[in-house]
């Protein structure tokens, strides 16, 4: 008979695949947006959220000296300028022009939210938490705004090597 919980030893590269997908955020500055998918809350009250920059990326040293951000929740209509976002630097160019997206202004903050977006979280970063490949930028959620029937069942989900929509509810928590 087959042991069907049989364990086996992983490598670093065989763990990440065991976790399921996560939310895949495109992070504005003032002047700049990186596709994250490194992204957690730390604290429910006051709600905290981090987000994994590595230092070699032009937003980190960008959120070291503006010391704020906004989530940008994206849905399916903007996979393109999530890829987009995700492929170049904002070293070699703007950002929001190169996805096709619209800088606006944000109400808490000087970091600018996406207008396609329909859901944006303004934070001001208390704290960085230094990695060997990235540091996590807490902030405290200053202000947040969302289309009417936004909800998180609509964002974009990032596995190891998809994107994905939200699976089905099975049960209330």
């Amino acid at each position: 008979m087959e042991d069907k919980h049989e364990k086996v030893s992983l490598t670093s590269a065989g763990i990440l695949p065991l976790l399921p997908p996560y939310p895949i955020v495109l992070v504005s500055t003032q002047t700049n947006i990186i596709t994250i998918n490194q992204i957690h809350y730390f604290t429910h009250n006051p709600l905290r959220l981090g987000i994994a920059v590595a230092p070699s990326r032009y937003t980190f040293e960008l959120l070291v000296k503006e010391r704020e951000f906004v989530v940008n929740v994206p849905n399916i209509g903007q996979l393109e300028a999530v890829k987009t976002c995700g492929r170049i630097s904002g070293r070699k160019g703007d950002k929001f022009q190169a996805a096709g997206l619209t800088k606006i202004p944000s109400s808490a903050v000087s970091a600018s939210s996406i207008g396609e977006c329909p859901a944006h979280i303004e934070c001001k970063v208390e704290k960085i938490v230094g990695f060997e490949e990235r540091s996590w930028f807490i902030g405290l959620v200053v202000a947040a705004s969302a289309c009417a029937g936004h909800d998180g069942t609509k964002a974009l989900l990032c596995g190891r090597t998809n994107y994905s929509l939200p699976g089905e509810i099975i049960s209330k928590r």
